[in-house]
């Protein structure tokens, strides 16, 4: 059933409910976490789903797991939709076809965009999970001013440009949002980013990485480096310090091969790693080097160190011939 109202996640499990109820129960929950469904299974009486979604700042995130069915949106499912949104599709586990403004074939990792304004059919062929992320039309529009570059397009997951993309919404979960690594609204930021630069890519007009976008680059790298222990600090901070776009901001990393949520996270841990084998620091307890360096979790900061050396930031700070381990100081 869904989670009360404290919890920042909502979660649906057909196990909740009697299974001549099963099959409503999973429509409503889709309503609620992505907008309204008409639903067939080939067998009622074994279907089973399980549906968890919430908020990462401008983007609504779910993840659903369960049977083989088929879902479908007609005018009357059209009809209750409220806003125009578009839903990022894709499966982590198990293929599907969809048929959007034509058939496709989808497999896992593979993306696509569909248009809440649209018909649409996705027959699901054997147990699957499945990452969705919700975004409003003018949200979308701030990254892809012609959402139709990429609208019932299936983008690969191993493409040049699509691999990117479904390497980062693979990542992405609603309990993410609830010990997120970074501020929400830069984690939203990476998959407008990876759109834009998806949707130039399959364009063939990338942003080239000219000696003034090198420049660029290397201005926000400098602004990054004082600034990455703002705990909160977005790439529309930045972006407003070098005077351009947050667009822009995410292209000239894009250009560089790289994102703007990696390099922030890089700088946190370039700053807390050289606290954390300094003996200046000494009397700082591991957590507070993490909150210093700009960490928003005490988990994720260890997990990002040890990433990086193969430690814990305990272990390196019990460490006493740090340089003669071969440690490396990012």
């Amino acid at each position: 059933m869904p989670s009360d109202k404290h919890d920042p996640i909502k979660r649906w499990s057909t196990a909740d409910v009697p299974q001549d109820k099963c099959l409503d129960y999973f429509v409503s929950a889709i309503d609620d976490a992505l907008y309204p469904i008409g639903l067939e299974s080939a067998d009622p009486r074994t279907f089973r789903a399980e549906v968890s979604s919430a908020e990462l700042g401008s983007i609504g995130i779910s993840k659903v797991t369960g049977s083989p069915h088929i879902n479908f949106r007609g005018k009357k499912e059209i009809a209750r939709t409220g806003d125009h949104r578009y839903i990022l599709l894709m499966m982590l586990r198990g293929p599907l076809n969809v048929d959007h403004r034509g058939p496709l074939r989808m497999s896992p990792r593979d993306v696509v965009i569909i248009d809440s304004q649209h018909p649409r059919r996705v027959e699901i062929e054997q147990s699957f999970v499945a990452v969705n992320l919700v975004v409003s039309d003018k949200w979308l529009r701030q990254w892809l001013p012609n959402p139709n570059l990429l609208v019932a397009r299936r983008i690969p997951g191993n493409s040049l440009w699509g691999l990117a993309l479904s390497s980062y919404v693979s990542e992405l979960s609603p309990d993410l949002v609830a010990a997120p690594p970074l501020p929400v609204s830069v984690l939203a930021d990476q998959v407008g980013s990876l759109l834009a630069v998806t949707a130039s890519g399959l364009q063939s007009t990338s942003f080239a990485y000219t000696p003034a976008v090198r420049s660029l680059y290397e201005r926000a790298q400098e602004c990054l480096a004082q600034r990455c222990t703002e705990v909160q600090l977005t790439a529309a901070d930045v972006a407003s310090s070098l005077d351009i776009s947050v667009r822009t901001l995410h292209r000239v990393y894009a250009a560089a091969g790289e994102t703007f949520g990696e390099k922030l996270i890089e700088a946190k841990a370039h700053v807390a790693l050289r606290m954390l084998t300094s003996s200046l620091f000494n009397r700082v307890t591991t957590t507070e080097i993490g909150r210093r360096a700009g960490f928003l979790s005490a988990s994720h900061f260890a997990r990002v160190i040890r990433a990086r050396t193969g430690r814990t930031p305990l272990h390196l700070r019990r460490e006493t011939n740090f340089p003669a381990l071969g440690l490396r100081i990012l």
